[in-house]
């Protein structure tokens, strides 16, 4: 079977498009960044799509000896370069019009559990209308809610979650009793090679989850245990107290910092995250493994400790180098005017010369560290850092040679600010 799946380079879809190419179907994967993905998983036809802007026809030729198609785009929430009625609503139903069209009749839709109007969030708004966009065509759909899925590649919620776990001595979460019924993506890649049957049940809507509920703070636990990282107090931290930390994070979702501490994350939270299997269970005979079990199945290793402890650590380093940059930009400019034109001096520099070196070596500063925090490029912008480092090491090394024995180093501390560098630049990955 030939299956097209967009958001193939998703957290959920490129687990499902692996794993249907080793059960032995041609797999079509669609995602935006699509350069970068084929870099990833060469061995996919991978096609360019980009729900923001896809109409009908743009989908006629992708849909071209297609049997079957997986939806599994989505995004928690508007953003710089994200949409939620586009990616939930407006691109879905181009897309189930054109399968109607092209007489590709099986499609299955990944949504998620709690999308009812009483969430009160506009993800569950965004996504229960994109259901009812499939629902009304003449196809035979399914649409498939699942509950926290969990994997050793995690993204999004699940990161979050091994994020907390990362923090030494006491692990904070907003409420701690929400429930869940975690299912491992093996399971739901299972169930959705199982539901692509012909003969599988079709126009339903099934909760994807596992056997065993356990509570927000149980995971939290279970996770630490499973890293090694040993048993942790829990702080359960009141909503009110919780809400400024998630308007933050939409702030920096509208700068392009994708963060699942969101206010739809909160709302959706609150409301519901357990879901209900019984029907895809009584339905398909499906057996999904609990948490535990798949916790005890699936050993830790050392780069799952690695990105738990890196969670919280990497994005407070990333800050603090782009302000260490933005600071002595600003400064200089400044409070540190005096001094900086006195060093310049008994570097050799004339006076006329000595402004615009300062203006132009502090905009740089400025200019760098800006965009640090701001997340942009931040792999190039590492790299021209270090080598901006070098550069200043070299010409200090020449006008002020004295200062490698300077008691308080000034040529000396740089060289951890450019491991620092480095470091971020080696692990600025998002998926």
């Amino acid at each position: 079977m030939r299956v097209l799946i967009t958001g193939a380079s998703g957290f959920i879809g490129s687990h499902i498009a692996a794993s249907l190419m080793a059960a032995g179907h041609k797999v079509r994967a669609a995602a935006r960044g699509v350069e970068a993905a084929r870099k990833r998983a060469p061995g996919f036809d991978w096609v360019g799509c980009d729900f923001r802007r896809d109409r009908v026809e743009d989908w006629q030729p992708r849909l071209e000896g297609v049997d079957a198609v997986i939806n599994c785009v989505g995004v928690l929430q508007d953003g710089l370069g994200d949409d939620s009625r586009k990616a939930h609503v407006d691109g879905p139903a181009a897309l189930f019009e054109a399968c109607e069209t092209a007489s590709v009749r099986r499609v299955l839709h990944i949504s998620a559990v709690g999308v009812t109007e009483a969430a009160g969030s506009d993800y569950a708004r965004d996504k229960l209308a994109g259901e009812a966009a499939l629902k009304a065509r003449d196809l035979d759909w399914l649409i498939l809610r699942p509950s926290l899925v969990i994997a050793r590649n995690v993204y999004g919620g699940t990161a979050l979650v091994r994020s907390l776990c990362g923090l030494p001595f006491v692990t904070p979460v907003v409420g701690g009793e929400q429930v869940f019924r975690p299912i491992g993506m093996d399971d739901l890649c299972a169930a959705v090679e199982d539901l692509l049957r012909p003969e599988a049940p079709s126009r339903q809507s099934f909760d994807l989850a596992g056997p065993e509920r356990v509570s927000l703070a149980e995971t939290v636990r279970g996770y630490r245990r499973w890293l090694g990282f040993g048993e942790s107090r829990i702080l359960a931290i009141p909503r009110w107290l919780a809400r400024p930390a998630f308007m933050i994070g939409d702030l920096l979702g509208w700068l392009g910092v994708r963060t699942s501490m969101r206010s739809n994350a909160l709302k959706q939270l609150d409301f519901d995250v357990e879901g209900d299997p019984s029907e895809w269970r009584a339905a398909t005979g499906a057996k999904p493994r609990g948490f535990h079990d798949w916790l005890a199945a699936n050993p830790a290793g050392l780069q799952d400790r690695w990105h738990a402890r890196l969670g919280f650590a990497r994005p407070l380093a990333r800050w603090m180098l782009g302000l260490y940059w933005l600071m002595t930009g600003v400064l200089a400019l400044t409070i540190a005017k005096d001094h900086a034109y006195s060093v310049l001096a008994e570097g050799g520099f004339s006076e006329a010369a000595r402004p615009p070196v300062l203006w132009l070596g502090s905009l740089f500063d400025i200019a760098l560290g800006t965009a640090m925090l701001a997340k942009w490029r931040v792999r190039w912008v590492a790299a021209i850092m270090i080598l901006g480092t070098f550069g200043y090491i070299a010409a200090l090394s020449l006008t002020l040679p004295q200062l490698w024995a300077d008691a308080l180093g000034p040529i000396l501390k740089v060289f951890p600010m450019m491991a620092l560098a480095l470091m971020i630049a080696a692990t600025e990955d998002e998926r």
